[in-house]
């Protein structure tokens, strides 16, 4: 896969048609009296690789420039919309569509030409995908042979062909990946130098799954306050807990009978309370019945005959003999009728006194029994024993429990730990094979391949060896050795070379082109982007590194993309700068005026 055209649909935008398999020059011309005062990356050398790295659907945030520069609370960059087209390695061209203002959302389109000029297609196969699924349409279009079958897809190596200054800093680990754990790229880059990825990310994965047992073991261990050690101890006190446990249920169960009794005692008093209220209500009545029957006998007969002729004669009303003798028969009748009354009132009244005094007796009688019966009820010696039987067999209840969860946490911590030594012997089998390896990296076809490249492209550059090995650790995990550098005068001395920056961002680039044509003969990248690699160094090195990459994109049809100041170019025997042929350069840049920046503008 290789670059072919960056458009945009702003006017002032930099559009870039690239030339495939060719060297491609992104070409900054910086006065020299402003080039203290003016940084050079502004002109958008570092941020073309970071638009790339954009448009291959890398996932932004706000801290990316493209969201970040703001201007009245909006991205200056939130009407721009981008156009990617890349070359395939079927001979095809795609053009990715993405925006700023709905960059999740991407656009494709299949085509067996170049699209003319600058217009964007007017069709889309897929558009307005949402990222994630997005990626996986872009990995089935770019079809990589390295990336089949594997857990991660070409975003996982693109850097190493989107080099930014960030990255010179180490041939094998990119800024990406620092600050991350080795096991986010050291089994990717195991697989890329030709062994076998999946077997140290098993490693680190079963170092990653032990790590993270013994760290729930410590917090067992800590929570419960256990070592395995005793669990045979704390077995002995449960069995000492557990007698004590059976002799207080016995202590309990001589108590039965008194909850029982207490249960025969309420309901004896609910039934005592029961017969005086019953009682409560005869007395009543029969005190009431006694108080009508005694005012009745008090009222006796009582007629006046003299008032009656009285009342005869003021009215002059005749009152005859006759009347007088029926009145006085009437009088003698009622009065033997009231006493005849009376006489059967107080024998009434007699049975009734008889009747309240056996209703008081039992009260009497009633209220004794259920005093007995509430002091039984109360009891506090017998009460206060079986309410301590009953906290003992409580307490010993706890310590059973507390002990038994000591037991159950140690014998998950003895599991915990078998399950430790299945995944050590797991290890164990996994450092053998690294082992096997480490020691046969001579039968690895492609690791040689890859590391006879790099040092003849570094020894090309520099004249002088260099080269790439691994070993492993003392934790047997893969380390990939910095390249060393080879003094010419004696080949078994390392030189300090290769510590310096300008040094590294030649082993990076050797690296880089090494993977490219090691794995030329694929489906993969077919591009590399560098950014600034001709600063700093000496004339004769980037003459000879200009030679090389001439070299490369012919031999093996790669695509180089260059990003340089005019002052950092090589010189001539005359010490004229030796510039870049016109259709070298892809790209202008100066700092003359805004229309010089790849955006037109400045931010």
């Amino acid at each position: 896969m290789q670059l072919s055209k960056l458009y945009c649909n702003h006017k002032d935008f930099k559009n870039i048609t690239f030339n495939l398999n060719e060297l491609n020059v992104i070409y900054a011309d910086v006065k020299s009296d402003l080039k203290e005062k003016k940084n050079s990356h502004d002109l958008g050398k570092t941020k073309f690789a970071e638009l790339i790295d954009f448009m291959l659907l890398k996932k932004i945030d706000k801290h990316h420039f493209l969201l970040k520069i703001k201007e009245n609370g909006k991205s200056v960059f939130i009407n721009h919309v981008f156009y990617l087209e890349i070359y395939l390695n079927s001979n095809d061209y795609l053009t990715i569509r993405r925006n700023v203002e709905t960059n999740t959302k991407i656009s494709f389109i299949l085509q067996n030409q170049s699209t003319k000029d600058y217009l964007p297609p007017l069709n889309w196969d897929y558009e307005n995908i949402p990222i994630d699924k997005a990626r996986e349409i872009l990995s089935n279009y770019l079809s990589f042979d390295f990336f089949h079958n594997k857990d991660y897809n070409y975003r996982k190596s693109l850097s190493y062909s989107l080099r930014t200054q960030d990255d010179f800093k180490d041939v094998y680990k990119l800024n990406k990946f620092v600050g991350g754990k080795d096991m986010d790229w050291k089994p990717f880059m195991f697989d890329l130098l030709g062994f076998k990825g999946e077997l140290l990310r098993l490693k680190y994965d079963n170092d990653s799954k032990i790590e993270d047992i013994k760290n729930l073991i410590n917090s067992y261990k800590s929570d419960y306050s256990v070592k395995v050690e005793d669990r045979d101890e704390i077995i002995a006190e449960r069995s000492i807990l557990e007698s004590d446990y059976k002799e207080v249920e016995e202590q309990i169960d001589r108590f039965n009978f008194y909850k029982q009794d207490k249960t025969l005692i309420k309901e004896g008093i609910d039934e005592i309370e029961n017969k005086i209220s019953n009682l409560n209500s005869d007395s009543y009545k029969l005190n009431y019945e006694l108080n009508k029957l005694e005012a009745s006998i008090k009222n006796n007969f009582s007629f006046d005959i003299e008032k009656v002729k009285k009342v005869f004669e003021e009215t002059s009303i005749y009152f005859s003999e006759q009347l007088t003798s029926d009145y006085e028969d009437l009088m003698a009748f009622n009065n033997k009728l009231t006493t005849e009354r009376n006489k059967l009132l107080k024998s009434t009244i007699k049975e009734k006194e008889n009747e309240l005094k056996d209703v008081n007796s039992k009260l009497e009688e009633l209220h004794h029994e259920r005093e007995s019966l509430l002091t039984h009820l109360t009891d506090s010696d017998t009460f206060t024993k079986f309410k301590k039987c009953q906290k003992d067999l409580v307490k010993t209840e706890g310590q059973l429990l507390k002990f038994q969860e000591k037991i159950k946490t140690i014998d998950l911590i003895i599991q915990k730990e078998n399950q430790i030594e299945s995944l050590q012997t797991d290890i164990k089998s996994t450092i053998s094979e690294l082992k096997k390896i480490h020691q046969s990296t001579d039968k690895n076809q492609k690791y040689n391949e890859i590391r006879a490249l790099f040092s003849k492209f570094y020894k090309q550059i520099m004249d002088e060896n260099a080269v790439l090995s691994w070993n492993l650790n003392i934790n047997n995990n893969v380390d990939f050795i910095p390249p060393k550098v080879k003094s010419k005068i004696d080949e078994n001395k390392d030189t300090a070379k290769d510590e310096g920056n300008t040094y590294m961002k030649l082993l990076c680039v050797a690296f880089d082109l090494s993977i490219l044509c090691a794995y030329n003969k694929e489906s993969y990248y077919r591009f590399v982007y560098h950014d600034d690699v001709l600063s700093q160094q000496d004339n004769g090195i980037k003459i000879r590194l200009l030679e090389l990459i001439n070299d490369i994109t012919k031999k093996y049809k790669i695509q180089y993309i260059l990003s340089a100041i005019k002052s950092d170019l090589p010189l001539d025997s005359l010490d004229k700068i030796q510039d870049f042929e016109e259709n070298e350069i892809v790209l202008k840049l100066h700092d003359n005026d805004v229309s010089g920046t790849l955006f037109g503008f400045e931010f």
